[in-house]
């Protein structure tokens, strides 16, 4: 999984850098991410759903998540949050989502406020930090 999310984020980075310069806004980056990351989890052999939020959760949504259908019940194998920076309030959704691999996004050039923010991630985080 590590090589596949290597490949992603340089994927990711690419994907950013298409953007003109002068539209580069977060919602702008954010969304391109998005759409990606749908079209990879797609080719992963999983069902994307965006914005999907967890049964009884009172937090935010997810960005994005994988689902295995193919078992007695659907099961969120992967899931996505999308930020410029770690947003405490996104990881306490990823918390509800019961996976394996919860990856966080942070695209913000500020490699500064990133380490900061990065403070509440924990082991069962992959940080994928597309400005290192």
């Amino acid at each position: 999984m590590n090589e596949q999310l290597s490949q992603l984020a340089e994927a990711m980075r690419r994907e950013i850098k298409a953007i003109p310069q002068t539209m580069r806004q977060e919602t702008v980056i954010r969304q391109a991410l998005v759409c990606l990351l749908y079209q990879a989890v797609k080719e992963m052999g999983l069902i994307p759903l965006a914005g999907w939020k967890p049964p009884r959760s009172t937090r935010e949504g997810i960005d994005l998540v994988g689902v295995d259908a193919s078992g007695e019940l659907p099961r969120v194998q992967i899931a996505f949050v999308v930020d410029p920076l770690v947003e405490l309030p996104r990881l306490k959704a990823l918390e509800w989502v019961d996976c394996e691999d919860k990856v966080v996004v942070s695209f913000s050039e500020r490699a500064d406020k990133v380490k900061q923010s990065s403070f509440f991630l924990t082991p069962a985080h992959t940080h994928l930090n597309l400005h290192p």
